[in-house]
């Protein structure tokens, strides 16, 4: 045994020497071609201008990510600019504030709060993914006709576009509505066809939706005022002119949808022989003509930009018929429930009672607001319908004079007791998201809340703050 071990050995020796040898003939063989190939320098001092100065940062100092540093500095300086901000708000009001998706002040996040019209985020956000951005609505005419003549009742038949309009539509409202339908159109299409008249009434049927006309707890002064009545044929905004200067509202919004489209017919020289009344079409009355709205993105920036509420409470039926569940109010905020729910958002405290915000029971709060423009973009149908300060919509007449002029876009609403102000501001160094939603006594008043959105806006002008990446990087 011992012999045996010996031999391996010896081996063992006689290997590692094999290796060896050719291993250090090939070293030398290698120097003294680096040698050969590379003479040595003369100018030392030659040398040592052409060999760059070593960076000092050490390899693991925060200088070697400069962009994050920066971010970070001016999101500390950014939430130290807020704070008095905060203090402003209350504890019973919120402010969320992020630089890039980054939360960089939370002052309440979890705080029930009424949104008021900033419910309209909430609308148009589900809206557009539910139904999607190029979903339209379409009303249609329907009849029978022979030779010209429309034998029987014409139908109006609605499919609930909010923003059917005549060209004459009384100029009810501070910020009249754009992107509209024009019921001129399928009146034309009926002159096009050789209509010349009809022996019966013109019937408004609103049945896609239901008869609910407002929401129940909307507080006087609200409804029939600020929004309704509602209905799937609603013209105008169910608005009539009763006088020079004078306008009013009709009861039932179909019934007067007939009666503006008689008055269209007649203008354009087709008789009828009843008047305008609601009902329900006939199932075999052939289609006649036919208008379809602009895409929903395009209604969505209306609602966002001029605060329509009207158009709000008719995307909340409409997700109600989308689902299945019938054109109904509370059909629709289940959707809108049920498809936050499915962000991964818990909605188990808020109350959702409209689609407006005009009812000051719905609770929701800053973070949630805030989760609904990260969902969205500055880029998305959302973000490119919010108003402008200092330019359109509901932000034509504020933050004039301001850094914020042209650089935040916006939802206002607006509530005795509530006051809020969420969206974007673009910056030299990426995107701003933000939400403030004032809540307590008097809140809406101007004297309550222009203080605190001034405050507001000299924090968010002066973001980025810190210094630069380039200043912040390796030296």
């Amino acid at each position: 045994m011992a012999s045996g071990r010996l031999r391996s050995l010896a081996t063992y020796v006689v290997l590692t020497v094999c290796a060896a040898v050719p291993a250090l003939g090939l070293g030398a063989l290698w120097r003294w071609a680096e040698a050969e190939r590379i003479p040595a320098p003369k100018d030392l001092a030659v040398v040592d201008q052409l060999v760059a100065s070593p960076l000092i940062t050490p390899v693991l100092s925060v200088r070697r990510a400069p962009q994050e540093l920066a971010r970070s500095a001016s999101g500390n300086l950014l939430a130290a600019a807020l704070a008095p901000v905060a203090a402003l708000a209350g504890d019973t009001s919120c402010l969320l504030v992020a630089a890039n998706q980054a939360v960089v002040l939370d002052h309440g996040p979890s705080t029930l709060v009424t949104p008021a019209s900033n419910m309209k985020l909430i609308t148009a956000s589900v809206a557009l993914q539910v139904l999607g951005a190029n979903f339209t609505f379409a009303t249609e005419v329907r009849g029978d006709i022979s030779d010209g003549v429309v034998t029987g009742d014409l139908y109006l038949v609605g499919g609930g576009d909010p923003l059917l309009s005549t060209a004459d539509y009384p100029a009810t409202q501070q910020y009249p509505a754009f992107n509209v339908t024009a019921v001129e159109d399928l009146v034309d299409q009926l002159v096009t066809a050789g209509v010349t008249s009809v022996t019966g009434n013109v019937v408004g049927d609103d049945s896609r939706y239901d008869a609910e006309r407002f929401s129940p707890n909307w507080a006087t002064g609200i409804a029939g005022v600020e929004a309704g009545p509602l209905g799937a044929l609603l013209v105008n905004d169910a608005t009539r002119t009763v006088a020079p200067g004078s306008v009013a509202r009709y009861t039932d919004p179909a019934a007067g949808a007939a009666r503006d489209f008689v008055r269209l017919l007649a203008a354009r020289g087709i008789t009828v022989g009843g008047s305008g009344e609601s009902g329900q079409a006939s199932s075999s009355a052939a289609l006649l003509a036919s208008v379809t709205s602009a895409p929903l993105s395009a209604i969505v920036a209306e609602m966002l930009t001029t605060s329509d509420d009207n158009t709000a409470e008719l995307l909340i039926k409409e997700l109600g018929v989308h689902a299945g569940n019938g054109g109904s109010r509370t059909a629709g905020l289940a959707v809108v429930a049920a498809t936050l729910a499915a962000r991964g958002i818990d909605t188990t405290a808020f109350v959702f009672a409209d689609g407006s915000g005009l009812d000051s029971e719905s609770v929701v709060t800053c973070s949630l607001i805030l989760k609904v423009l990260q969902y969205e973009s500055l880029t998305s149908p959302v973000g490119l319908g919010l108003p402008i300060a200092g330019q359109t919509g509901t932000l034509a007449a504020e933050f004039e004079g301001t850094p914020m002029v042209g650089r935040m876009h916006a939802k206002t609403g607006s509530l005795r007791n509530s006051k809020a102000l969420s969206g974007y501001v673009t910056t030299d160094a990426g995107e701003i998201e933000f939400s403030l939603i004032l809540d307590f006594a008097g809140a809406g008043t101007r004297a309550n809340f222009a203080p605190i959105w001034q405050a507001l806006a000299v924090a968010l002008a002066g973001y980025p703050g810190g210094p630069t990446a380039d200043q912040l990087g390796p030296r």
